[in-house]
């Protein structure tokens, strides 16, 4: 992500939020304005797997910095998707902040979480929510 502050601040953003919530690259890509609660620091994902609705945490700062992209960006409540472009765009964007600093890392939700959850949540209160799972079996399979 330091990478990316530097370079492109769409990317930094869209790699902060991918990383704070956990979301699958689809998910990431249907996010709308309407779909921020920052007061509740609360993400809806509205089309997640398995066709739920879900609910995930970010912090503060990664929501306040999606608000002020929202403004600056004047994207429309309702209308548009916070990042318009397309899943394999998210992919190149995501290796190529990699390669600049020697990693070989893909965009999987797994990838993601997990690691967030290391200084944060346990795995049982953390790592399921984070992943929607409904059995702490399979998030157990990730860890």
């Amino acid at each position: 992500m330091a990478a990316a502050k530097t370079c492109n601040f769409r990317d930094y953003l869209m790699l902060r939020t991918f990383w704070r919530t956990g979301c699958r690259v689809s998910e990431l890509l249907d996010i709308k304005p309407s779909d921020l609660e920052c007061h509740n620091q609360v993400v809806n994902i509205t089309k997640a797997k398995g066709n739920k609705q879900q609910r995930v945490l970010s912090d503060d700062e990664t929501l306040k910095l999606l608000s002020e992209h929202i403004s600056t960006q004047n994207i429309p409540p309702e209308d548009k998707h916070i990042f318009s472009i397309k899943r394999c765009q998210v992919h190149t964007i995501v290796k190529k902040y990699g390669k600049m600093m020697a990693l070989i890392f893909t965009p999987t939700r797994s990838g993601i979480a997990l690691p967030s959850t290391s200084s944060g949540p346990d795995l049982t209160s953390g790592g399921q929510q984070l992943l929607g799972h409904n059995n702490l079996d399979t998030t157990q399979e990730y860890s």
